[in-house]
């Protein structure tokens, strides 16, 4: 029996390119472990099916191992919905007698159902650098796994750990081409976004030394920019400040952009994010959430946010979604107004709230014969494909911003909010 696993990356959308993260974590924990791993990146390739086979028929592996990063690009229009071409590739494998098991963010967010829609045999939701070591145990033993589907949160994770990087990827790749290099301090979401996938999932925290180590290492190979790919950074302002210094304190002299709701935060971290390396943080708001009396922040959290960017000369993208059921449009009036005034570098603005399975919205929505004419198609807890909410058309979105450049409408251009600040 073959001790080699393919690990896989079916992503091959460029707008920009990401590199694989999460593959290059479980890979270096699997080879750790004694086993050897034949990294397949499709990203660049023009036949990925075709190389998926060709690469199943030589390697013969023990399983391969799919990462699902996203279900869909989640923005209305020009929306990209990436499990067909996913499930594709599993067949595909399937018929060359290889074991398949997914992970990644967009499995872990509606795992029976990424499941079904792929036909893969297993699956891994949440952390899977301690799940994939004891899954292959089980596959080198004889006996696969009992449960289709695994908890990688059971499992854990060592805080301590360093992957390899680069594993097996080729970084020139992707920088080349608006790729950014990423990294991670914790998994999970403690937020309560109605419309979010990860919202209220346990929260595993990797020890500051270890992240640092890990951007150290990447520095030493002549890597400056990064790009942390966090749900959120700041979910605890005690650890956030805490990795903030010890990042700082190595003088890593590097640039980095951060993903950040609008609380908890202090100056403090400001300025030890100035410290190291923070160029520019992308800010996730809902025109709802400021006025709302059981939500996490304010619009006075918001100016604050914004006047302390400005004064440690941090660039600021806002995510900005408005137009959520129920909410009256002068709601959403108030929100631009907002930042007309505060003006942080740029906003992003949607008006089409994706509409996921397992979501408090989705729940909401559902059976709401009122709401039907608002959504793209009907609701069933059955099926991943795109349905979007709309009930404030782009149209009138558009004319509600056209007069200031400050803000840009989602889904027109084919570049990331943050870009949009260099």
């Amino acid at each position: 029996m073959t001790d080699t696993i393919l690990l896989i990356n079916p992503n091959t959308r460029r707008e920009p390119p990401v590199i694989p993260l999460g593959l290059e974590i479980v890979g270096s924990a699997l080879e750790r472990a004694g086993h050897n791993v034949e990294m397949l990146d499709l990203c660049f390739e023009s036949d990925p099916v075709g190389t998926a086979a060709e690469t199943a028929r030589r390697v013969r592996p023990l399983f391969a191992g799919i990462t699902v990063r996203n279900v869909d690009s989640a923005i209305f229009d020009n929306n990209e919905y990436f499990i067909p071409g996913i499930a594709e590739i599993v067949q595909t494998l399937k018929n060359e007698g290889t074991a398949i098991v997914l992970g990644g963010a967009g499995f872990s967010a509606m795992p029976e159902l990424v499941l079904k829609e792929t036909g893969a045999d297993f699956g891994i939701f949440g952390p899977a650098e301690k799940a994939i070591v004891d899954f292959a145990a089980a596959m080198m033993s004889g006996a696969a796994p009992p449960e289709k589907i695994i908890d990688g949160f059971r499992a854990g994770i060592d805080p301590a750990f360093v992957p390899e990087r680069p594993f097996k990827i080729d970084y020139r790749k992707y920088v080349a081409n608006r790729g950014i290099i990423g990294f991670n301090t914790q998994y999970g979401c403690s937020g309560r976004c109605e419309y979010c996938i990860e919202a209220g999932t346990k929260v595993i925290h990797r020890e500051p030394a270890a992240v640092v180590r890990e951007i150290m290492g990447l520095r030493e190979l002549g890597f400056r920019d990064f790009h942390l790919c966090d749900c959120e950074f700041n979910l605890n302002l005690d650890f956030s400040e805490r990795f903030a210094g010890e990042l700082a304190a190595a003088e890593p002299d590097i640039s980095w952009v951060a993903y950040m709701k609008p609380a908890p935060f202090s100056d403090r971290l400001f300025s030890l994010l100035k410290k190291s390396g923070v160029i520019a943080i992308t800010l996730s708001v809902d025109s709802v959430a400021p006025d709302s009396p059981d939500s996490a922040y304010s619009f006075d959290d918001v100016a604050r946010f914004i006047r302390l960017c400005r004064e440690n000369e941090i660039k600021l993208a806002v995510d900005l979604l408005t137009g959520l059921p129920g909410e009256p449009l002068e709601s959403t009036v108030k929100t631009l107004d907002f930042f007309r005034k505060h003006r942080p570098d740029t906003v992003g603005a949607s008006c089409h709230v994706r509409v996921y399975p397992g979501t408090k919205t989705h729940s909401a929505l559902a059976g709401r014969d009122d709401m039907a004419q608002f959504m793209t198609r009907p609701l069933d807890n059955s099926r991943l494909d795109s349905v979007f909410y709309n009930h404030l058309p782009t149209r009138r979105l558009k004319e509600m911003t056209a007069d200031d450049p400050l803000f840009k409408i989602e889904g027109f251009e084919n570049s990331s909010n943050y870009e949009r600040l260099r």
